[in-house]
């Protein structure tokens, strides 16, 4: 089985798969800190997502894992965001192809604060906590049709923290 090391996001790193926001640190072209005595606050200068998305919340189980399925959504944005401890994110390249291709695969580290916003049929399998299960939320458009579990060409992939 092949092994993928989870490394930590970065605009730069995950720009094949989509855009990431930092929202625990300074201002940016893309994020906009006001502070006050005692409090900060961060927001995205632009929507999240395109068009008016529901907001979800899954528990995931802890890292590693046997990356054996994932799913992509051709039809919407998805932005995934911790509740209170870093996760793990496998995807793969949007593809036309029925299923992931293994060796497409990339896996990455978001802290709290971290924002990962995956472009429209990029593949994905569920997040997994770093240091323990953890809960994490995600924000797409719901409704839009079935977005199938299919298995990894070639895989399956073991993904490590």
């Amino acid at each position: 089985m092949t092994a993928l090391i989870a490394r930590p996001i970065t605009p730069e790193s995950f720009a094949p798969f989509g855009r990431v926001y930092d929202l625990s640190g300074a201002a940016s072209p893309d994020v906009k800190v006001m502070a006050g005595e005692g409090w900060a606050d961060s927001f995205t200068l632009r929507p999240l997502i395109d068009g008016s998305g529901h907001l979800g919340m899954t528990q995931g189980p802890a890292a590693p894992w046997s990356c054996r399925q994932m799913e992509r959504h051709p039809l919407t944005e998805e932005a995934l965001f911790c509740a209170t401890a870093p996760i793990v994110l496998a995807v793969a390249a949007a593809s036309d192809a029925p299923a992931p291709a293994a060796t497409t695969l990339a896996a990455f580290i978001l802290r709290p604060g971290m924002v990962a916003v995956m472009k429209r049929g990029v593949w994905h399998d569920a997040c997994r906590g770093l240091n323990g299960p953890a809960p994490y939320y995600w924000m797409a458009l719901c409704g839009l049709g079935n977005d199938p579990w299919v298995p990894v060409a070639g895989g399956p992939v073991e993904v490590r923290a």
